[in-house]
């Protein structure tokens, strides 16, 4: 909220740094807040101002009709005049309406305007005499300034208008009569002189006025601020003391009481009226004495209290109340006026938890102590005392170093850690630097302690013993047993690994094995043509010697050459592929060399290598690959992985089924540089409870049939260890079992 300013600057400076030459205030804002606060005053002058001017239009009315009778010129001023009774109607509305200052401003600024417009044009229409339009000009003109009650701007503005008007009209009428024009001139001169200074006194006298009303408001204000203030501070005083836990008797230097809050009263059991502000603290203490509330107790020992509390030697005296059995503790204080100000202290729950931490002090752990801030004990357990040979009350109040050396002297720790730098020696600097820690010690006894320490925001240090001797042998014999388990581990990777192995060599010998019987048989076919052409050429030969070749001979020597070297020529070639195909998978087989290479050819290979233990089944299989894909990676874990998930279809999938079966080898196109190769069958599916066990070593269900149960095991380890991929099996009972393959289409070395 804007305030005027104080009257002290109208001592301190003149109206010129307050006012402007107007009379207005110079600072616009205080200005504002000036006349907001005159708005009825205002209001009700423009009212008076226009009822006065519509009263003289209405009687000049009746002067023009006695001056000029019923003639143009009367009819015509009439006119005039009665445009300035509606407007003064007009005007009488809308002062009553406004709401605003500002809007009263222009609606004062339109009514002079107006009447001095209505004015020029009676005038024009019958002119008065130079004297009568000089002494109503100068009338206007002391009108506007006195007793308008519009902004400076707003009646300069007018008074402006009026003199230029009135100047102009004067020249018209009186172009050549110099002095009857003077007299206006010097008419219209002093109504501006006269109404400007009026105008600017008038407005100084009510902004003072206004000035020193504001300030003894302001005044008034804060005395009774103050006071309000003085009350509610004691009030407030009044109520901090009753809300305070603790009790407070303010005694003034000459000993009188001044106060004292309700728990004050509450502690010492004071009836109601025992105390009051004025009486002496030897009126109390005597009252309390007499009651016997402190015991034996005597005046002189109260006196000798109070005088060591007041001189410092103490700092607070704990007395037992007789009346309610509460512990209470005095503490006195000289206030800067020397007044004292006395507090009680309700102690009976403190001491009895001291009490209670005591009890819980011996069951905490194997030791317990609370080092202060200068290192030394507080409180401690007789457990903990007992390690260096003491009691709970002989430890308190002694060092650390202290305890430290007794524990040295007394053999607890020995002396090769004390040269080592045992942890059980560790210095007060480096404990107090260390907001928490846990380390552990070890006695000349054997026994181990785990010694907890954590330092308190108050500086405090409090250390918690557990003894561990119990538990660091069992970490002993679990570490002996976890070095035991290892080896064992070990051993047992060894086994599964030479298993692993002799699994992949019984593999490769089945493949030899098939392989050389595969082999065979295009191979005799092959000598058997050769034989046939040899004796067909000896015979030949024989013939063509005896000289008894005959066309005929030829020809049918020809024929059967020709069906021989066909025979021979196919038998070789599928010999010579059946051979590229057993050294290229037998070589993949047997190392882990990464190579790009045909997916689908590849595939197709592995089924060329397996075809003998496929026809000794009614099975076949069926591969979707597309043509022409090209990877990156190791064909022969890839070559291992489809020969042991077809050698465990052929044995497991179709055990005890007659009519054929259909394995699928799907390929998806690569997505994201990975492959999906999906192998399916549509055998009699894994049990439910078998199938999260399929890929464990050693889970077979053809354990006395031969079965190793390492043959999906080595799936799983080529896929997620050497291709770099993950596997998926899918099955239900009597729909087939389904493996799902993914790696990187180009694998890294």
């Amino acid at each position: 909220m804007l305030q005027p300013p104080p009257s002290s600057l109208l001592q301190a400076a003149d109206d010129r740094r307050l006012f402007l030459w107007t009379g207005e205030f110079r600072d616009r804002r205080v200005e504002e807040m000036y006349r907001q606060q005159r708005l009825e005053p205002v209001r009700v002058l423009l009212l008076a101002c226009g009822v006065a001017a519509t009263t003289v239009f209405f009687l000049l009315i009746i002067r023009q009709y006695l001056l000029f009778g019923d003639s143009l010129t009367f009819w015509l001023d009439a006119a005039v005049r009665g445009i300035g009774l509606l407007i003064g109607v007009i005007y009488q509305v809308l002062v009553r309406r406004a709401s605003a200052i500002a809007m009263l401003d222009v609606i004062g600024g339109v009514g002079m305007a107006s009447l001095t417009t209505l004015t020029f044009m009676t005038w024009l229409i019958g002119a008065p005499p130079a004297l009568n339009a000089g002494t109503l000009s100068f009338g206007y003109l002391l009108v506007f300034f006195l007793l308008m009650p519009s902004p400076a701007q707003i009646v300069l503005a007018n008074a402006i208008y009026l003199t230029l008007g009135t100047l102009l009209l004067t020249m018209l009428w009186l172009p050549s009569q110099t002095s009857a024009a003077f007299s206006v001139v010097l008419f219209l001169m002093i109504g501006n002189g006269l109404g400007a200074v009026g105008m600017r006194q008038f407005k100084l006298e009510r902004r003072r006025n206004f000035l020193a009303r504001e300030e003894a408001r302001r005044v008034t204000e804060a005395l009774t601020l103050a006071r309000q203030e003085g009350r509610r501070r004691n009030e407030y005083q009044a109520w901090a003391l009753d809300a305070l836990q603790v009790g407070v008797i303010l005694f003034h230097p000459g000993g009188e009481v001044h106060s004292l809050n309700r728990r004050a009263t509450e502690l010492l059991a004071l009836p109601a009226g025992a105390l009051r502000p004025g009486d002496t603290h030897e009126t109390l203490m005597r009252f309390l004495l007499q009651r016997r509330d402190f015991g034996d107790l005597e005046l002189s020992d109260v006196r000798y209290h109070v005088d060591r509390l007041l001189r410092g030697a103490g700092s607070i005296a704990a007395i037992r109340h007789a009346g309610t059995g509460k512990i209470l503790e005095f503490t006195l204080n000289r206030l800067p006026d020397q007044s004292v100000a006395v507090t009680i202290f309700d102690a009976t729950e403190r001491y009895a938890l001291n009490r209670r931490l005591r009890h819980a002090v011996e069951v905490a752990g194997d030791g317990f102590a609370i080092y202060d801030a200068q290192d030394r004990i507080a409180i401690c357990s007789s457990r903990f005392a007992a390690l260096y040979g003491l009691t709970a009350d002989q430890a308190i109040g002694k060092s650390f170093e202290d305890l430290l050396a007794l524990g040295y002297e007394r053999g607890v720790f020995g002396r090769d850690e004390r040269e080592a730098g045992s942890t059980a020696g560790a210095t007060t600097t480096s404990r107090r630097h260390i907001p928490e820690r846990m380390i552990e010690i070890r006695t000349t006894a054997g026994e181990w302690f785990l010694v907890h320490e954590r330092v308190t925001p108050s500086g405090d240090l409090v250390v918690v013993r557990t003894n561990i001797t119990a538990r660091r042998r069992m970490e002993d014999e679990l570490r002996r047993a976890k070095e035991e388990a290892e080896r064992a581990l070990a051993d047992l990777r060894g086994a599964q690994a030479n298993l692993i192995l002799a699994e992949k060599m019984a593999s490769l010998g089945s493949l030899v094995a098939g392989m050389s019987h595969e082999i065979s048989t295009p191979l005799g076919i092959g000598v058997s043509a050769a034989s046939h052409l040899s004796e067909e050429v000896e015979q030949l030969t024989n013939s063509f010697r005896d000289g008894q070749l005959k066309r005929t001979d030829l020809e049918d020597f020809l024929e059967t050459a020709t069906e021989a070297t066909r025979i021979m020529q196919g038998n070789l070639t599928r010999a010579a592929r059946l051979i590229q195909a057993f050294k290229q998978v037998s070589v993949d087989q047997t190392t882990d060399e990464i190579r790009d290479f045909g997916l689908g050819e590849y595939l197709q290979e592995i089924m060329l290598s397996l075809a003998p233990a496929m026809r000794r089944t009614t099975h076949r299989v069926e591969i979707d690959c597309a043509p022409h894909l090209i990877i990156r990676n190791r064909p022969g874990a890839l070559g291992q992985i489809v020969t042991n998930l077809l050698m465990n279809a052929l044995q497991h999938a179709y055990e005890g089924r007659a009519e054929p079966g259909i394995i699928h080898i799907a390929v998806s196109v690569p997505r994201e540089g990975r492959i999906v190769m999906e192998f399916r069958d549509d055998g009699k599916g894994i049990a439910a409870e078998d199938l999260p066990r399929v890929f464990d070593p050693f889970f077979t269900t053809k354990r006395g049939t031969g079965g190793t149960g390492l043959g999906l095991h080595i799936v799983y380890n080529l896929v997620s260890q050497v291709l770099g991929g993950t596997i998926a099996v899918s099955s239900r009972p009597g729909e087939g079992t389904r493996f799902t393959i993914s790696f990187p289409q180009s694998a890294s070395s």
